[in-house]
C-alpha cells in the first residue's frame, strides 16, 4: 500500500525504460542497510533532486543538517512515554533522529519499555505534518523503513489541521525547523491565534502553533529566522511575551550563517529556541514562567562554511551540550565570550526615560484632548451654582469626578502605550554592557570603597547575582527616579546598585555622569572615577588604516572585449553601491576597475556627502568607473562590515572635510584613506559588533519599508456628495495681534528651519491644517494643534463650511497627491488655486468621525514604527561609539 502510494501519479515506470534499471538496483545493493538507516539520505536525495529544478526556493526548503537536527533532539531529551511531534517534518528528519535517540538511550542502559508503552510509541508516539504530498511520500518511507508507523506522517497545512478541542495540549515534545515566510494556505488562523490570526509571517505562527500543541512540561526546540528575535509586529512582540511568562524560555543558540545551504546559496541567519510549557509535577525540575534565558553562539559547528561544507575540528556542539545540562537544572554558568545568562527582568524592562517620556506625551495629549470638556463642565457647573442650584461640596464632587475619570483614562493609555513599547526583543547580547572584566572589577571596587582581593572572581559573581536580585526587586525604574533628583553627594550610594553588566544600567548611569556639573564631578574622586570608566570603553588599540586596506589597481578596457556583457555599479550616498546598468564591452570607451564583492568603491569627489558604499554584488564582470577609488581589507584582521559602520560615522564625514575641504572640487585621495585611524578591537569582538547593527538594520529596514508603503486610504466613500476645495475652506494669514503680544516667544513658529519672512504681528490659532507652498515640503499637508506664527513658505487652511471635520478635511488633503501640481526648479512651489480646484467626498460627519477616528488609530501606529526606527538608529550610533570607547 505504501509502494502504491508513492509511486501514484509518477513517471517512475517511463523513466527506467532506457535499460538502466538493472545498474540502479546493483548500486542499491551495495549500500550497507544500517548506514541508511542512520543518514536522511532520501532527504539529502529529495532536496538534491528538488534544488536542481528551483523546486526548494518555491517551497522555502532549507533542510536542517543532521548534525544540528541531533544536536536539538538531545536538547529535548526524549523517551518512550513522550508523545513527539513535527508539524513542519519535511522527510522526517527530526522525528527518526528522535526515535533513534530513544532507542539508542535504551539499549546503552538496558531499560526496554513494556510491551503496551511500546506499543503506543509505534502507534502514536511518533508523527508529523507535511504540506508537500511528494515529500510527505519521502518522509513516510522513512518512516517505514525504521519500524515506524508511516500513517502518523499526515499532508497537509498544519496551521490549518489544527485543532485547539483535540489537539491543545496533546504532544510532549515539539521538535520543527518550520518555514520561514512561507505563503499561506488561507486569510487567516484564528484556529491558532484569534488576535492575530492574519499574520503574515509563518514563523510566528508556527512558533505560536508549537506552544499550544504543548502539554504542561512539554519541551520544544525550534529554528527560527534571525529576524523573528527583534521583530517590531505586535504579534512578534506578543509571542515572546508569551514565551517569558507562559513558558520556560531556557536557551537561545545563535547558529552560523553558512549552517542552512542548498545548491542555490546560503539560507537565512538562524537560531534555535528551546523552552518548555508552564510546570511539570516536578517544579524543581521545570518551574513555571522563565527566570533567565541561556544564550550561546555558535561559530564553529564542526563544518567549513560554503556550499561544501566539510567536517574540521573545534566543534562547540559537545561544550554546548554539557552546559545546557547544567542550564535545565536551574544552574547560571560563568560568562564566556560565547555563553552568557540574561535574567527575564532586563528583557521585560523598557528604558525609564521612554517610559518617561511617553507619560508625559500622554498625560499632554489627553489633557489637551479633554480640556474643551472640562471648560464646558466648569461653564455649566457655574452657572447653576450662580443660581443657587448647586452647593459647594456638590460642585466639587463633580469636578473630581471628571477629572478622576480622565485620570483613570490617561492611567489606562500610559498603561497601554509603554507596553506597546515594549518589543521584548531576543537580541540577548544587546542587553549586556561593553564593559570588560577588569572594568567590572574597578566599578565594584570604586563603589564599594576599596580594592577586591586579588584573583576573587567567585566574589565578583556572588556580588553580580546578588544586584541582579536586588534589581527584581526595586527595578530601575524606581532607582532612575531617585538617581534623576538625587544631590550629587548621595548618587554613588544609587550608583552601587546598578550592575555593571546590564547595558541598560549603564547607559543611565554614563548619561547621569555626563550631565553632573563638571566643578562637582572634579571635587568627588570616586564619581570621577567612575565618570571616566564609562567612557574609556575597551581600550581598543587605535590603527591607521594603511595596513589593513588593498587597494585595487586592476583596471581594465571593456571595449577590447566587445561582446562581453558588464555589470556597472555606481556609489550614492544613501544606498552605497548599487548596480547602475549592463552593457556590452563595446558600449564603454573608458578603462574602468574591475571590483570583486567585499571591496569598497568611493567618489573622491562626493565623498564627504557618504558617497562611499561596500559592494556586495557576486557578479563575474562587475565594473565601476576608472574615476573611482576601489580597495579591500585584509579580512583576516578587519571586517569590511565592520569598516562599513566606521565609515557612516560623522567622525570620519569631518575627517574626509578636514584633510580634502577647499577648493571647487573636493579631491579625496586613497593616501587620505589610508592615513584615518581607527579603533581595531580583536576580529571576534568586530563579528560581534556587526552582528549587532545588522540586527538594528533589519529593524530599521521593516521600519522604512512600512512607512514607503503606507498611505491615507479613505475608501468606500459616496461619490454623488462631493465639493471642491475651495468652497468648504479656505487659506487663511493669521490674525493681527495687540502689541503687547508680538512675537513674545508663546507660541511656537511651525516650520522654523531656514524661513524667512515671519509674519510677526499675525498668528494663525491652532489647530490648523499646513500646506507646504514653497520649497522641500511643496505639496506636503500637515497638521498642528498648536497656534502658528504664518510663515511666506506655507499655506494655512481652516474649514468655513459645517458640514466638515477639520480633522477629517486633513486626512482628505493628505490622500491627494499635491505635488503633481509643483512648479519650477530649485525652489518648487504650488499655487492655492490649484489646492481649490480639488475635489473631495463628503460623507455625514458621523462618518467623517468615524473615518478620522480610523486614521487617528494607523497614525499612531505609524508614528510607533518610526519611534522604533529611531531607537534602532540610536543603539547603532551607540554601538559604534562604544568601539570608539565614548
Amino acid at each position: 500500500v505504501l509502494m502504491e502510494e508513492v509511486f501514484a501519479n509518477s513517471n517512475f515506470t517511463n523513466n527506467v525504460k532506457g535499460g538502466v534499471i538493472a545498474e540502479v538496483i546493483g548500486l542499491v545493493n551495495e549500500i550497507d542497510e544500517q548506514w541508511v538507516l542512520k543518514t536522511d539520505l532520501l532527504g539529502d536525495a529529495i532536496e538534491s533532486a528538488l534544488s536542481e529544478t528551483g523546486g526548494t526556493k518555491d517551497l522555502g526548503l532549507y533542510r536542517t543538517p543532521d548534525h544540528i537536527r541531533k544536536m536539538m533532539v538531545e536538547m529535548v531529551v526524549p523517551d518512550f512515554t513522550d508523545t513527539i511531534f513535527d508539524p513542519a517534518c519535511g522527510t522526517s528528519g527530526f522525528l527518526f533522529n528522535a526515535y533513534e535517540y530513544v532507542i539508542e538511550k535504551a539499549r546503552k542502559t538496558r531499560r526496554f519499555p513494556p510491551e503496551h508503552i511500546a506499543n503506543q510509541f509505534y502507534r502514536a508516539g511518533i508523527g508529523g505534518i507535511e504540506y508537500q504530498g511528494r515529500i510527505r511520500k519521502m518522509a513516510a518511507v522513512n518512516m517505514y523503513i525504521r519500524g515506524l508507523n508511516p500513517h502518523n506522517i499526515a499532508q497537509g497545512d498544519s496551521l490549518k489541521m489544527y485543532d485547539p478541542s483535540s489537539d491543545a495540549g496533546s504532544k510532549s515534545v515539539v521538535i520543527a525547523n518550520p518555514p520561514f515566510g512561507a505563503e499561506r494556505d488561507q486569510p487567516a488562523y484564528p484556529n491558532v491565534w484569534e488576535e492575530y490570526s492574519k499574520e503574515s509571517e509563518t514563523t510566528i505562527l508556527f512558533v505560536k502553533l508549537m506552544f499550544d500543541l504543548l502539554k504542561q512540561g512539554g519541551r520544544c526546540a525550534v529554528v527560527v529566522s534571525e529576524g523573528f528575535l527583534t521583530w517590531g509586529q505586535n504579534s512578534a512582540c506578543a509571542l515572546r511575551k508569551l514565551l517569558l511568562n507562559e513558558a520556560n524560555l531556557r536557551a537561545i543558540i545563535s547558529l552560523p550563517q553558512g549552517v542552512f545551504v542548498s545548491k542555490g546559496g546560503q539560507g537565512a541567519k538562524t537560531s534555535i529556541l528551546y523552552f518548555e510549557k508552564g510546570s511539570s509535577t516536578d517544579p524543581s525540575l521545570q518551574p513555571a514562567g522563565t527566570s533567565f534565558v541561556w544564550y550561546y553562539k555558535i561559530e564553529n559547528d564542526g563544518f567549513s562554511m560554503g556550499t561544501n561544507r566539510k567536517p574540521i575540528e573545534g566543534s562547540q556542539i559537545p561544550q554546548l551540550l554539557e552546559i545546557f545540562k547544567e542550564i535545565k537544572q536551574g544552574k547560571r554558568p560563568k560568562d564566556t565570550k560565547h555563553s552568557f545568562c540574561i535574567p527575564k527582568e532586563w528583557i521585560e524592562t523598557l528604558d525609564p526615560r521612554l517610559a518617561e517620556r511617553i507619560k508625559k506625551e500622554v498625560k499632554v495629549r489627553y489633557t489637551e484632548k479633554n480640556k474643551a470638556k472640562r471648560e464646558k463642565l466648569l461653564a455649566g457647573l457655574d452657572e447653576k451654582r450662580a443660581k443657587g442650584k448647586l452647593s459647594k461640596s456638590m460642585y466639587d464632587e463633580k469636578l473630581w469626578q471628571f477629572d478622576n475619570v480622565v485620570e483613570s483614562q490617561i492611567d489606562n493609555e500610559i498603561a497601554k502605550a509603554i507596553e506597546k513599547a515594549n518589543s521584548y526583543h531576543f537580541n540577548l547580547q544587546n542587553y549586556r554592557s561593553n564593559l570588560s572584566e577588569e572594568q567590572i572589577k574597578e566599578w565594584h571596587a570604586v563603589c564599594h570603597s576599596g580594592q577586591l582581593p586579588h584573583g576573587h572572581s567567585e566574589h565578583i559573581h556572588f556580588v553580580q547575582c546578588k544586584l541582579r536580585e536586588e534589581s527584581q526587586v526595586s527595578g530601575i525604574e524606581k532607582r532612575y527616579q531617585e538617581l534623576k533628583t538625587a544631590d550629587p553627594k548621595n548618587a554613588l550610594q544609587i550608583l552601587a546598585s546598578f550592575d555593571p553588566q546590564n547595558a541598560l544600567q549603564m547607559d543611565i548611569a554614563r548619561d547621569y555622569l555626563s550631565k553632573v556639573e563638571r566643578q562637582f564631578l572634579e571635587k568627588d574622586e570616586r564619581l570621577k572615577k567612575l565618570e571616566i570608566l564609562l567612557n574609556k570603553g575597551f581600550h581598543y588599540p587605535i590603527i591607521s588604516l594603511k595596513e589593513f586596506i588593498v587597494v585595487n589597481n586592476e583596471k581594465i578596457k571593456p571595449a577590447e572585449y566587445p561582446e562581453q556583457e558588464y555589470t556597472v555599479l555606481g556609489v550614492s550616498n544613501q544606498n552605497g553601491v548599487f548596480i547602475n546598468e549592463k552593457l556590452h564591452g563595446e558600449d564603454i570607451k573608458q578603462a574602468y576597475f574591475k571590483v570583486q564583492k567585499s571591496q569598497f568603491c568611493y567618489n573622491p569627489y562626493r565623498i564627504n556627502v557618504g558617497s562611499i558604499g561596500l559592494c556586495e554584488f557576486d557578479s563575474e564582470n562587475q565594473i565601476i568607473s576608472g574615476a573611482y577609488s576601489v580597495f579591500g581589507c585584509k579580512e583576516s584582521e578587519l571586517n569590511p562590515k565592520y569598516l562599513e559602520a566606521l565609515f557612516k560615522t560623522k567622525m570620519f564625514l569631518d575627517y574626509v572635510n578636514q584633510k580634502a575641504s577647499g577648493g571647487v572640487r573636493m579631491d579625496f585621495k586613497i593616501e587620505y584613506l589610508q592615513e584615518w585611524q581607527i579603533p581595531l578591537p580583536p576580529l571576534e569582538v568586530q563579528n560581534e559588533i556587526v552582528e549587532k547593527i545588522e540586527s538594528q538594520k533589519q529593524i530599521i529596514e521593516g521600519a522604512e519599508r512600512i512607512e514607503e508603503s503606507f498611505s491615507i486610504q479613505i475608501d468606500n466613500l459616496p461619490t454623488e456628495k462631493t465639493s471642491e476645495v475651495g468652497n468648504i475652506c479656505e487659506i487663511v494669514y493669521g490674525e493681527p495681534l495687540p502689541e503687547k503680544d508680538r512675537r513674545n516667544g508663546k507660541f511656537p513658529v511651525f516650520g522654523a528651519g531656514n524661513v524667512i519672512g515671519y509674519h510677526e504681528n499675525f498668528l494663525v490659532k491652532g489647530p490648523v491644517i499646513i500646506i507646504g507652498r514653497r520649497g522641500a515640503t511643496s505639496g506636503t499637508v500637515m497638521w498642528s494643534d498648536n497656534s502658528c506664527w504664518p510663515i511666506d513658505t506655507a499655506f494655512y487652511v481652516k474649514i468655513k463650511d459645517p458640514r466638515i471635520e477639520m480633522k477629517y478635511l486633513y486626512y482628505a488633503l493628505k490622500s491627494l497627491n499635491l505635488f503633481k501640481y509643483q512648479f519650477g526648479g530649485a525652489m518648487p512651489g504650488i499655487n492655492r488655486n490649484d489646492i481649490y480646484s480639488e475635489t473631495i467626498s463628503l460623507p455625514t460627519l458621523e462618518i467623517q468621525r468615524q473615518i478620522v477616528e480610523k486614521l487617528d488609530r494607523q497614525m499612531k501606529a505609524l508614528e510607533g514604527v518610526r519611534l522604533l526606527k529611531e531607537e534602532a538608529e540610536r543603539r547603532i550610533a551607540g554601538i559604534i561609539a562604544e568601539a570608539w570607547g565614548g
